[in-house]
């Protein structure tokens, strides 16, 4: 248990680096991701975000996102997708739409699960006042569920992870692009549904300097 609780230390200290950049956010994100089985290795998931400024006040981005995954062995899987996203700017929407592909993992520990995913993105980026801008990027995420108590035999999962994002240049990660970081609790409610919810630091690279966001996420799960 304290080596989890150092991981825990570690991930909380990384968030302080960017904590001197010129802006920060209080914000919330909620999402919703529907799952289809077609068969017992192959699922298409969708995925709908919205992710809101000063809490729930303004839009800041709504995201969708259909997939594809294959299980090509057991924790292991292959995924590619779509994803569209509309980000609300001062000069107006900025879009884009990207094509990725994900290597995914979850391996469990004893009573743990360590989880991840390394996905590469090829972003085509169209702002208010720009013509379309091609971006390359790959993101790297890790983390681990530790179950902390059952209710009706339905477990609920303390629930940490980071995720690393970079930048393309010449064909090699470059520069750092942002960082998630996120503490909270996944919750079965049925045989179909799943919930996760929890705080969230994410530190944005952007033109101006860092943008620090404090975000409430929270995600349903539904198997359809």
């Amino acid at each position: 248990m304290k080596n989890y609780l150092f991981i825990i230390q570690s991930l909380i200290l990384i968030q302080l680096y960017p904590a001197f950049g010129q802006e920060i956010q209080s914000n919330a994100w909620n999402a919703f991701f529907s799952d289809f089985s077609l068969t017992s290795s192959t699922t298409i998931r969708t995925e709908i975000h919205y992710r809101s400024v000063d809490f729930y006040s303004t839009i800041d981005q709504i995201l969708f996102r259909p997939q594809i995954k294959f299980k090509i062995a057991p924790g292991v899987s292959l995924t590619t997708g779509y994803t569209y996203v509309m980000t609300n700017t001062a000069l107006g929407n900025m879009t884009e739409n990207n094509i990725w592909q994900q290597f995914g993992f979850i391996f469990p520990i004893k009573k743990f699960r360590f989880f991840g995913w390394i996905r590469t993105e090829q972003r085509f980026i169209k702002s208010p006042v720009e013509k379309t801008i091609f971006g390359h990027r790959i993101r790297f995420r890790s983390g681990f569920g530790v179950p902390i108590l059952e209710i009706k035999r339905k477990k609920i999962e303390f629930i940490v992870f980071n995720e690393v994002f970079m930048n393309f240049k010449e064909g090699f990660p470059y520069n750092y692009n942002q960082n998630w970081t996120l503490l909270g609790f996944e919750k079965k409610l049925s045989n179909r549904a799943t919930l996760l919810s929890g705080f969230q630091r994410t530190s944005v690279n952007g033109k101006k300097g860092y943008i620090n966001k404090n975000i409430w996420s929270t995600i349903m799960f539904y198997k359809l």
